[in-house]
């Protein structure tokens, strides 16, 4: 006796191979790949190409083994150091320094310097909160800023060191002063946060979502086109007469959920191989330093707190949610398709359909990046099938919800799917042989109520 279930394994390998062999798929998949792995690749090269050239910039100070400056005039009105503190790396250079005191004519130095030629004025004054200290370079363009800069910005390096050492500090203290400070802030008994932590809370949500988001609508589309596609050539009719309409569902939206995992995999792999690439590209262009070392070692730590429950369970989970999130949209785009007659009236039935994604992707990403886990619109966002999906994954990376929490999210939706795919079985056998206009919601729920 045949089930409702009987011959969907025929039709998701029929639709698999279709897909798969056809030149629309093989050439989007190049596409939205090398542009992952571009974009992956860039976004880790480019932060050190600007950085580099910045600092290029800060620390070009000497060109071809020559000296890019003559003459430097010094002025530091604090008092603090003098020009013997700088002869050091300036003789190396060989640069003459010019140390005019503390109380000299600022105003007639700058004059003085704008009509030589490869000479520099560097002048440390005190203000409120600090130091402030000013490179004026020629005005023929003899220096250029970067130079300026990077003469600028070593003079901050000997200054900050003759300023601490003075001050009674051994080099230990220095190093030690000089360390990255962070600074935490949270609610009374609640875990602490910073400015790293809150970044990285708004951002795996977003993206953890707009994964899901763009996989539901570019593969629910091509749900809803195969059916409109079959149902214009008549083939339909031959479906039905050797399979149940649910077979035709589960086959279509699993086959189509497959590429879906699979493109998906490779674009992951992908990103991670332009990552893995742009790692020693950037290294090697921007360097190390300490700030650096500091600042990227701690926004690791806040990724790694964020992602502090990441354990198998929770990848398990989080997969399972995706799928199951996947065939609860599908099982929609699979039902939009079927009501309509002409591939034309496509993209106007699937409108509904992107407005409720649409809002269960603002459900769940923005009470995350308001810091509202335990709000009310989060715990809606949990359990509402059609933002679920998008909330409980990210959601389980930031520790946001508990596994039981999880479960419970899991349970309701797979609920839903069913529901879904009991409705969608109930109406398609009536409504897929449909030709003319496109039925709408209320011409569905009346083929529902007579059935």
């Amino acid at each position: 006796m045949k089930t409702d279930t009987y011959g969907w394994k025929s039709v998701f390998a029929f639709t698999f191979r279709q897909t798969a062999k056809s030149k629309a798929f093989k050439v989007s998949s190049v596409i939205i790949i090398v542009l992952v792995f571009a974009i992956a690749l860039l976004a880790g090269v480019l932060p050190a190409l600007i950085g580099s050239r910045s600092t290029s910039d800060d620390g070009d100070i000497t060109g071809d083994g020559e000296a890019l400056v003559g003459t430097v005039y010094f002025a530091d009105t604090t008092g603090i150091t003098t020009g013997k503190d700088y002869e050091g790396f300036l003789s190396g250079l060989g640069v003459k320094i010019n140390d005019c005191g503390k109380d000299a004519d600022i105003q007639s130095l700058t004059e003085k310097v704008k009509g030589e030629n490869k000479s520099l004025l560097i002048v440390i004054r005190e203000n409120k909160i600090g130091y402030d200290i000013y490179a004026s370079r020629p005005g023929d363009e003899s220096v250029s800023s970067g130079t300026a800069n990077g003469f600028g910005e070593t003079f901050k390096s000997v200054f900050d060191s003759v300023r601490l050492s003075r001050a009674g500090l051994t080099d230990e203290q220095i190093a030690a002063a000089n360390k990255t400070v962070s600074v935490y802030q949270s609610v009374a008994g609640e875990p602490t946060e910073n400015d790293f932590g809150f970044v990285v809370k708004m951002v795996l949500p977003m993206l953890s979502s707009l994964v899901l988001f763009m996989l539901i609508f570019i593969y629910g589309q091509m749900v809803a086109q195969s059916i409109a596609q079959e149902k214009t050539s008549k083939v339909m009719e031959l479906l039905l007469t050797s399979v149940r309409p649910l077979a035709i569902i589960i086959g279509k939206i699993l086959a189509m959920g497959s590429l879906a995992l699979i493109q998906f995999m490779m674009i992951i792999a992908s990103g991670v191989l332009g990552i893995v690439v742009s790692t020693p590209l950037s290294s090697s262009i921007i360097g190390s330093s300490e700030e650096t070392g500091a600042v990227t070692s701690q926004l690791m730590n806040e990724v790694g707190n964020a992602l502090g429950g990441f354990s198998p369970v929770v990848i398990l989970l989080i997969i399972v949610m995706f799928i199951v999130g996947f065939i609860f949209f599908a099982l929609i785009a699979g039902l939009i398709g079927a009501t309509v007659s002409r591939m034309e009236d496509l993209n106007a039935a699937m409108q509904p359909m992107s407005i409720i994604g649409v809002l269960g992707f603002y459900l769940a990403y923005f009470p995350s990046s308001m810091g509202g886990e335990a709000n009310t619109m989060a715990l809606v966002s949990y359990y509402l099938p059609i933002s679920s999906p998008f909330s409980i994954p990210s959601a389980l990376l930031t520790g946001a919800i508990d596994i039981p929490q999880a479960l419970l999210a899991v349970l309701v939706l797979c609920v839903f799917v069913v529901l879904m795919a009991l409705l969608v079985a109930r109406v398609y056998e009536q409504i897929i042989l449909h030709t003319g206009n496109r039925l709408k919601l209320g011409d569905i729920l009346g083929l529902v109520k007579s059935k």
